[in-house]
């Protein structure tokens, strides 16, 4: 198990410092208090199953020319992360998008396109602006919904509508990928807990249930799913999930 999946545990585990409340009061205040950890994994997940995507697609298909631009705009992407130089940075980062957008453009139905799109999506959603963010997400899904990179685009896109302040778009897009991509998708029990986190916030406890239910059915043994469970205990004592 790496960090990333470990980390809702120990988080957790904070909670048990505080006796006045009922575990389940206090797992509610962890959880609107902590929105931002929980939406800051997911970009960390995208990033490094991309990584790992990028990696096999390459090495099987070196040969064609849009994977050859890719591998050198992940090059350019690696300086431009690296780079300390404010000034040279934002050029470093002009140049990156230009070249992620001519791939993009040049090979439009390649898997290269897609992984394109993608790590623009990341960019901007690091410089917070987020609905150019999801809109680049979402262009990045439709290229090709049945690659690996689908659902990863799914949830970058979730991620940047909900810091864009649109829950419903948000929602939308993790149904999506609840309903379509829950097989062999590592990042489908952080996306089930989300939405039903968010389904919570928008008072829609029966659709929340709903969801936390499913994760705990199909990824039982994940940390998402404990979070899950707590969170129906909650909604059960509290009268809500009826």
């Amino acid at each position: 198990m790496n960090q990333q999946e470990k980390q809702p545990q120990k988080d957790m585990n904070v909670l048990n410092k505080n006796e006045k409340k009922a575990f389940s009061d206090k797992l509610a205040d962890f959880i609107s208090a902590n929105r931002i950890l929980f939406i800051g994994i997911a970009i960390g997940i995208v990033v490094a199953i991309a990584a790992v995507g990028i990696y096999t697609a390459v090495s099987e298909n070196v040969a064609t020319a849009s994977s050859r631009a890719m591998e050198l705009a992940e090059q350019k992407m690696q300086q431009w992360s690296q780079e300390t130089d404010e000034q040279k940075k934002a050029d470093s980062e002009k140049a990156l998008l230009a070249d992620l957008d001519a791939i993009a453009k040049k090979w439009p139905r390649t898997i290269a396109a897609q992984r394109a799109l993608l790590r623009k999506a990341a960019i901007l959603n690091q410089k917070k602006e987020y609905a150019d963010a999801e809109k680049t997400a979402l262009d990045a899904l439709a290229r090709n919904k049945n690659s690996y990179a689908a659902p990863i685009a799914l949830e970058l896109a979730a991620v940047s509508a909900e810091e864009a302040g649109n829950k419903d778009a948000a929602i939308a897009h993790y149904t999506q990928l609840a309903k379509d991509y829950l097989k062999d998708n590592p990042v489908a029990p952080h996306a089930l807990f989300n939405l039903g986190r968010l389904q919570e916030e928008k008072s829609d406890y029966k659709a929340a249930m709903a969801s936390y239910n499913q994760l705990v059915s199909t990824f039982g043994g994940s940390d998402w799913a404990l979070l899950a469970k707590n969170r129906i205990i909650y909604l059960k004592a509290k009268g809500l999930a009826e």
